[in-house]
């Protein structure tokens, strides 16, 4: 009917002008009521309260001599408090502390309670729950020792006849210090030098250098070369003419007498 069609036009017409206002009229008003009710929002969603699972940094107070192997524990704590506080523990997290003592065994258990969670002073929360319950930190305690030095040295005489091959040698230090993971340094029984030949005309010092790479990762040795010493003893030429004029002389005297 054409009463109703005019109304359906009238109200269609009505609804698209409501519609194109609300997305074109006064828009700098309504942006700005959009912003403080979205500031608004944020300020209440502070103040609630909040659980979350929080990163947690671990410290381990020990001796130098010992050091952490692997990676660090992964510890986590769940911390109820405001929500502005908890976004607090991101920049500056949580922190438990440990110290091992020098005569604690190179592996160490640590029991982990929620009250070992140390919560920075200006952040009002609460420790919950601290995960793992447990952890085992794993030490290589570095200790020092002297042990012998083991020759690997071939001498060789360049020159002279088989029988004045006679030849001293000595290692100095004949000793040297080890330092390393405790384990290792226990069971390391010598330290050899390098394989070598060293050839020689005369008395002499040589220094040698110790075979660092048949010592296990993370051993030092001081010093790391020794020095050999070499000495050739002199070779007495006896002529025989001489010694016919001496038993000679002797006869002449009477020392010695003719068989």
């Amino acid at each position: 009917m054409p009463g109703r069609d005019g109304e359906r036009s009238a109200t269609s017409a009505s609804l698209q002008r409501h519609l194109r206002a609300a997305f074109t009229e006064r828009l700098a008003y309504k942006g700005a009521a959009l912003f403080f009710a979205i500031v608004l929002w944020l300020v209440v969603s502070a103040e609630e309260p909040s659980e979350q699972l929080v990163p947690v940094r671990f410290e381990a107070a020990h001796d130098s001599a010992r050091i952490l192997t692997g990676t660090r524990p992964v510890i986590r704590a769940l911390v109820a408090g405001r929500a502005r506080d908890l976004i607090k523990l991101y920049d500056t997290p949580p922190v438990v502390r440990r110290v091992v003592t020098d005569d604690a065994p190179d592996s160490v258990a640590v029991d982990l309670r929620p009250a070992d969670v140390y919560i920075p002073p200006d952040v009002e929360a609460i420790v919950r729950d601290v995960q793992p319950r447990a952890l085992v930190l794993v030490f290589d305690v570095s200790t020092s020792r002297k042990v012998p030095v083991a020759s690997a040295v071939k001498v060789a005489v360049d020159s002279g006849p088989p029988a004045t091959h006679t030849r001293l040698t000595r290692i100095v230090p004949d000793s040297v210090t080890v330092t390393g993971p405790r384990r290792v340094i226990r069971a390391l029984e010598s330290v050899s030098t390098v394989e070598q030949t060293v050839t020689v005309r005369d008395s002499g010092t040589f220094t040698i250098p110790l075979d660092m790479k048949a010592l296990a990762a993370g051993v030092k040795v001081k010093p790391a070369e020794v020095r050999l010493l070499v000495v050739m003893p002199p070779v007495t030429h006896v002529r025989h003419d001489s010694i016919r004029v001496a038993a000679s002389r002797a006869r002449r005297v009477g020392l010695l007498r003719p068989q």
